[in-house]
């Protein structure tokens, strides 16, 4: 099984950073003595916008406005402020960090054997929508308080809910296809939720060290999602997850072969 325990995992630009050619990019504008080359601007270019020579223009302006207030910085001697080259270190990292796992990850794929058994086992799951109020809490002692205001219809629980005037207690309708709901949140509160009855309220359900939440199931009805969407969203979760385990392994490793030091003190 795939999903024991769904964790999104995102990483910003990564698949900018990909597309990054190696052979040295042509000089395409030149401000002052700064040379913009062309793999600059592509690199800034949104994912589906490449071939827009509208959208291409208009990042160039943009970043030609940026080199004259860079250069700008520079001349002035902003470059020795202790926290702009602080600023500089966090992106330098933050952006090589990307494309280190980006040039890891390349090569991952997802064959059709694979897609095809994953969609085979849960198809089932999505031909139905749940229809969600939950409750987030932090105070386990008040559980039969908020259990009764759950007994209510929606408007009447979030009039119960605001009347109770504390962040810590929210309240929150969600309307899911059931698939979505088993590869988002995870296997053990996908069976809660797949096993409650309309009308009936969940035992409390630790989110964090801190939060816990009331699920009430409001409504199970029909959804029509076709074969292919199913399969699309399939193809994206497994390869989300088959990142997130190779992200943890990378990441464990360099832990075992870097040591990490907390320094206290100046």
């Amino acid at each position: 099984m795939y999903f024991k325990k769904i964790i999104l995992f995102v990483i910003a630009g990564l698949v900018l950073l990909t597309s990054c050619k190696r052979e040295k990019s042509p000089v395409v504008t030149r401000v002052g003595k700064f040379g913009i080359t062309a793999s600059q601007i592509e690199v800034q270019i949104p994912e589906g916008f490449r071939g827009d020579p509208r959208v291409k223009e208009e990042i160039k302006r943009q970043y030609i406005n940026e080199v004259l207030l860079y250069n700008a910085a520079k001349n002035e001697g902003l470059m020795d402020d202790d926290e702009l080259k602080a600023q500089l270190k966090v992106t330098e990292v933050k952006v090589v960090a990307q494309y280190y796992l980006s040039e890891k990850m390349k090569n991952l794929n997802l064959s059709e054997t694979e897609l095809q058994q994953e969609f085979e086992r849960s198809r089932q799951y999505f031909s139905k929508k749940y229809d969600l109020v939950v409750l987030y809490f932090a105070d386990k002692s008040k559980v039969s308080q908020y259990r009764s205001i759950l007994m209510n219809p929606y408007p009447v629980i979030q009039s119960e809910v605001s009347k109770l005037g504390s962040p810590d207690v929210q309240v929150a309708p969600i309307s899911e296809n059931l698939g979505v709901i088993y590869y988002s949140y995870g296997d053990e509160l996908f069976k809660i939720i797949n096993n409650l009855k309309v009308g009936e309220i969940s035992d409390p359900i630790p989110v964090s060290s801190q939060y816990y939440v009331l699920i009430k199931l409001i409504r199970i009805s029909p959804d029509n999602v076709s074969d292919e969407e199913v399969k699309e969203f399939l193809r994206r979760s497994i390869l989300t997850y088959k990142q997130t385990l190779m992200r943890d392994s990378i990441l464990t490793a360099l832990q075992n072969k870097y040591k990490v030091v907390e320094v206290s003190g100046r």
